[in-house]
């Protein structure tokens, strides 16, 4: 397993403790996920605003019901080369999560850790990650529609592009994976926590590629959506703490029915205690090999 790393004291400049006034919400959930109708006519497309402004989605996607179950007291059930997703508890020594040198310089060695031990990769890249600080003129927020990170087409591209056309070179003839590792940053979560839908119960022809429009720019990017069937098994696991991370696969090279791709997305809770402040959190992104 990755080492050990000792509780860390959190910085009260980026982390706020207990709300006053949680929302204790535990067990199943039926709850509003932004999915691909079944219907649409049109490719999905995502535009980012940035700041304040929210994210706009054209006409393929709407926001439907689903079931969320619980997977707190069945976390030894769920394995990131199964279900695409595994929660881990592996606190951090790291307390300032604004100070962008201090993630890349000690934070990125302890999800290298955390990648290597929990999936079995033998290299791994950390090339990017996001913090979500939950400010009102952050263009960072929880992302409220279903969604695989990367295409087949685009992690190829993209682990090409960081990790360099040499380097990448020597090694895409080995298996490859695309790991997320999603942290909280406040003390438990009360609001928007993420659903993850298993990777065993999803239909590949139901993964859809999305253009994704950024602010500021003429690059559009492409993800895969997720077209809503009944069969699909939504889960999340209820108040995650800090000392607690999601390992998320969002590519593997294999295709002999291992996990490949694991949608995911924020919710919101349907009683939501308005007093609760927004959820902190940091995704890091990485690419491994075998």
């Amino acid at each position: 397993m990755a080492r050990a790393h000792a509780s860390s004291v959190l910085s009260l400049e980026v982390f706020e403790m207990r709300d006053q006034n949680p929302s204790n919400i535990t067990g199943p959930i039926k709850a509003e996920l932004n999915y691909i109708k079944p219907d649409a006519t049109v490719a999905p497309e995502v535009f980012y605003s940035g700041k304040s402004a929210p994210q706009k989605y054209n006409d393929a996607y709407a926001f439907m019901p689903a079931m969320i179950e619980d997977g707190r007291e069945r976390r030894g059930d769920f394995r990131i080369h199964k279900q695409g997703f595994e929660l881990v508890t592996t606190p951090t020594l790291i307390r300032d999560f604004e100070d962008t040198k201090t993630i890349e310089g000690e934070y990125y060695d302890e999800v290298r850790d955390i990648v290597r031990a929990v999936t079995g990769a033998k290299d791994v890249f950390v090339f990017d990650h996001t913090v979500r600080l939950g400010k009102a003129n952050s263009r960072r927020k929880p992302a409220h529609h279903v969604h695989n990170d990367y295409s087949d087409a685009t992690a190829q591209s993209r682990a090409e592009e960081m990790i360099g056309k040499e380097e990448f070179a020597k090694l895409k003839t080995r298996r490859m994976i695309q790991i997320n590792l999603w942290r909280p940053l406040v003390d438990i979560v009360h609001r928007s926590p993420l659903a993850f839908c298993d990777a065993s119960s999803i239909e590949p022809k139901d993964l859809l590629p999305a253009k994704i429009h950024f602010p500021d720019t003429d690059h559009i990017g492409e993800i895969y959506a997720l077209r809503k069937q009944p069969q699909q098994r939504w889960y999340y696991f209820s108040e995650m703490t800090h000392d607690e991370v999601v390992l998320i696969k969002g590519y593997d090279s294999l295709t002999d029915g291992t996990a490949r791709f694991t949608p995911h997305t924020a919710f919101e809770y349907p009683d939501q205690n308005t007093h609760v402040g927004p959820r902190k959190s940091i995704e890091t992104r990485t690419f491994a090999f075998y």
